[in-house]
């Protein structure tokens, strides 16, 4: 039972957790439709700040993802980050492999680049994660890049993240080509109260849990949010703090009342939170290889994985006939779904070309010369056999969201049933 607790509460709030799931609360929505907006401008450069564990990383990387189809992407951590690497990490992620030895060859090579892809299309977006992190020297490399332009047009376009200190930075003497060019802000804000109950069931319904309710009722998620004033990544923090202090207790005490017993109000020597014994499946796993060699095990902790060449793909495959975006699976309690997404060359299931599928235990995904192993796919559901019948994969995907969009519903009906009275 204690092991139980300690899994879920490490699949749905841990270390390893943070790209569980993309939960869409008010304030992320608004940053994504800020972001994209700012590099739909003239000048080309968004701002996000908040607070360590306010969600710019994870806002970001969505960004980058919607991104990916329609435009050239790199995306980088600036937490002390060397200048080389900048620019070995930017190359690299927009396609280009860099033969130069010297920094200012790496730069070059970057600039005509950069300058190609704008005069034959648009400028190439870099996304700076904790810019205010980076060394002074990497950002004299930022600095040269925002001042490339060619006939009129910025050859560059910027996406910056950092705390409160972030505009700041941008308006230095330091940053000056950047600050000439303008730049939009956009501050990120806490979750409310009712996205933080839906973002806390959210996360334990992917981890396995088959009733979040009972492990964070109404009122424990108002006090977790107290805590955490919001900020999803310290809400993470205080959740899997409380889950662990309830593993802690002998098992008399754990709340596993069923859904048609009426919850009686905790003891105060009790612990408040109730953690049902309902999490015993394995998570799927994916068993990656190449010419029968085994390189690397995939254990899901998200509920979207995308595959790919590029390097903000979750699970990266170094090979010459992957696509950087190629693929996607989608992980659901009752299905695990594959979509390839336009890919050059293809994506194929047990030798049989697909555009989409129902993935089962034993499945071998084949993406160029490499081999991916389905372990522990959840049972399939008629619905979800149903919903993949779709000759029209946006309408899939539009059912799907719906099917997500009635889940939430459903756990946010339930926390209002635990509401006190």
């Amino acid at each position: 039972m204690q092991e139980n607790h300690s899994s879920l509460g490490n699949r749905a709030f841990g270390e390893d957790a943070d790209a569980l799931m993309t939960i869409k609360y008010r304030s992320h929505q608004d940053g994504l439709a800020f972001l994209m907006s700012a590099l739909r401008l003239p000048n080309g450069v968004g701002l996000l700040h908040g607070p360590g564990g306010s969600g710019k990383t994870i806002t970001v990387r969505e960004l980058a993802t919607q991104l990916s189809h329609d435009a050239d992407i790199a995306f980088v951590d600036g937490t002390h980050l060397k200048s080389r690497d900048l620019l070995v990490k930017a190359l690299t992620q927009f396609g280009y492999l860099p033969k130069a030895d010297s920094d200012d060859e790496l730069l070059i090579a970057l600039k005509e680049f950069a300058i190609q892809q704008t005069s034959a299309w648009q400028a190439p977006v870099l996304i700076i994660d904790n810019v205010d992190r980076m060394y002074p020297s990497t950002l004299r490399i930022l600095n040269a890049l925002a001042s490339l332009s060619i006939q009129d047009r910025f050859a560059m376009r910027f996406i910056l993240t950092g705390g409160k200190g972030l505009q700041s930075l941008v308006d230095s003497s330091g940053m000056s080509s950047v600050a000439k060019r303008g730049s939009s802000t956009f501050a990120l804000k806490p979750l409310s109260a009712k996205e933080t109950m839906i973002y806390l069931h959210a996360r334990l319904q992917a981890a396995g849990s088959e009733r979040a309710d009972t492990v964070f009722p109404f009122d424990v998620c108002d006090r977790l949010r107290e805590q955490s004033e919001g900020w999803p990544g310290l809400l993470n923090k205080f959740a899997l703090e409380a889950i662990k202090r309830s593993s802690e207790f002998p098992i008399s005490v754990v709340n596993t009342y069923s859904p048609s017993e009426k919850q009686q109000e905790p003891d105060e020597n009790v612990p408040v939170l109730g953690v049902r014994e309902a999490v015993t499946r394995l998570p799927p796993k994916l068993i990656i290889t190449k010419d029968g060699q085994n390189l690397a095990e995939y254990t899901f902790k998200d509920k979207k994985v995308l595959i790919g060449r590029s390097d903000f793909a979750d699970i990266i495959i170094e090979d010459d006939f992957v696509s950087k975006v190629h693929a996607v699976m989608l992980l659901y309690s009752d299905a695990l779904i594959l979509l390839d997404l336009n890919s050059a060359n293809g994506t194929t299931v047990n030798s049989v070309k697909v555009s989409k599928t129902l993935l089962k235990s034993d499945d071998v995904i084949s993406l160029g010369n490499h081999r991916l192993k389905i372990e522990n796919a959840p049972a399939i559901s008629e619905e979800m056999q149903d919903i993949l019948k779709s000759p029209d994969t946006l309408k899939m995907k539009n059912l799907i969201d719906m099917r997500r969009q009635r889940a939430r519903r459903q756990v946010l009906a339930a926390g209002n049933r635990n509401k006190p009275g």
